[in-house]
């Protein structure tokens, strides 16, 4: 399923889940690191988007890029157009064994800087991809 532009939630939830599974059946070994290597939010964020980007051919995804007008605030993961904020379509913030309380600040970033102004991005998720194979997805929509 290949999706050009996103048109309610329940489609974005659905993609989000078939992306991580395939994350988890790609590499089932995600978090195994030595304990000389510490694993980041980025380098998941890096490998969810590879399998995100299949879902949207037509956009261009980014990875932690600076929003100078927005406070300087790094999303995550972005799908959107460059050089345009006509397209700006998906946000995925994601946490790594992230608690209740992150993944609320992410949400509340959200509706603070990815709904509002310029940016107006079309759907934001909250991923929280966790060491024991299991994650939690929160999906918005703007209504704005």
């Amino acid at each position: 399923m290949t999706k050009e532009i996103l048109s309610e939630e329940s489609e974005l939830n659905s993609i989000l889940e078939q992306a991580i599974a395939k994350l988890f059946e790609h590499q089932p070994n995600i978090f195994e690191f030595t304990s000389e290597t510490g694993q980041t939010e980025w380098n998941l964020a890096h490998h969810l988007a590879v399998e995100l980007r299949e879902f949207f051919p037509s956009l261009d995804h980014d990875l932690d890029v600076t929003k100078r007008n927005y406070g300087d605030r790094r999303p995550d993961i972005i799908f959107h157009k460059r050089g345009t904020h006509e397209a700006n379509q998906l946000v995925v913030e994601l946490k790594r064994d992230g608690d209740p309380r992150e993944v609320e600040a992410d949400i509340e970033k959200i509706h603070t800087y990815w709904f509002q102004g310029r940016l107006h991005y079309k759907f934001v998720a909250v991923v929280n991809l966790r060491s024991d194979g299991k994650h939690e997805i929160r999906v918005f929509g703007n209504k704005a």
